[in-house]
């Protein structure tokens, strides 16, 4: 059995406030996770390089867990994403109706499913980030850990904060990766790429209480249990676990 992980333990401090925005530990702006920052990107996106970076940024944040989800629009322009999936713009369409808005667009970051911001503007995404962290409500407990035949077993309990809720599971390649453009808007350029999201499975709905979900695994990647409004609603909790090298350790 390996090490449960969870994140939602207090953190014994704040971690340091976002560039631009003033330090959220003096007003007590600290929370109990994370708050999970998604970036919508590709490689055909003139402006996702940079985006793609400022996440890797983040990331650096104690304060902030990030994923990237590439998609698949911007193949028309003569390049294909070799990260890109379906159920990845699928996930992005989700979200437009809950954010008010009206169209898919990279590089975009959405803030614990509550707010997006454009990756060309820093200022917005930190500043989202930040009352995020002042407005963090109270987590469900969640616990994920080795289930049979090389399963993930996601553990649910405490008070659903909506009549439903659902529970996803993804599998992610930590840190950075660079990709070689070989068409398309970024011709020639050395992409980098951070945290990108290699999978993304629906484990269910969950509506309070003891519950139990199992999901495939993927060890050689990270894997994050996500709990979240239905259809695209707030994120309220999330765990982590680290991936595992040939000898079956966390790295």
């Amino acid at each position: 059995m390996r090490q449960l992980v969870s994140l939602f333990l207090a953190l014994a401090t704040a971690g340091p406030a976002l560039a631009g925005e003033p330090d959220t530990r003096e007003t007590a702006c600290w929370s109990e996770r994370p708050v999970l920052v998604e970036l919508f990107t590709s490689q055909g996106c003139p402006l996702c390089p940079d985006a793609n970076r400022y996440l890797g940024e983040l990331d650096r944040h104690e304060n902030v867990f990030t994923l990237a989800f590439a998609v698949s629009y911007w193949d028309m322009y003569g390049w294909t994403d070799t990260y890109a999936r379906p159920e990845y713009v699928q996930r992005q369409r989700m979200y437009l109706p809950n954010l008010d808005v009206s169209r898919l667009y990279t590089p975009q970051f959405v803030i614990d499913g509550i707010t997006d911001a454009p990756g060309w503007n820093r200022d917005k995404v930190s500043g989202a980030v930040n009352e995020r962290l002042c407005a963090m409500p109270d987590s469900p407990v969640i616990r994920l850990e080795d289930g049979p035949f090389g399963s993930f077993m996601v553990h649910l309990d405490g008070e659903a904060p909506e009549e439903e809720l659902d529970v996803w599971l993804v599998a992610y390649a930590p840190g950075w990766a660079m990709v070689e453009i070989g068409a398309g808007e970024n011709e020639g350029l050395d992409m980098p790429h951070y945290n990108m999201v290699k999978s993304l499975t629906y484990l269910g709905s969950w509506s309070g209480g003891e519950a139990t979900f199992m999901g495939e695994s993927f060890r050689r990647f990270g894997t994050v249990a996500i709990v979240q409004g239905t259809g695209g609603g707030p994120i309220y909790g999330y765990a982590h676990a680290e991936p595992e090298d040939e000898d079956g350790r966390q790295h």
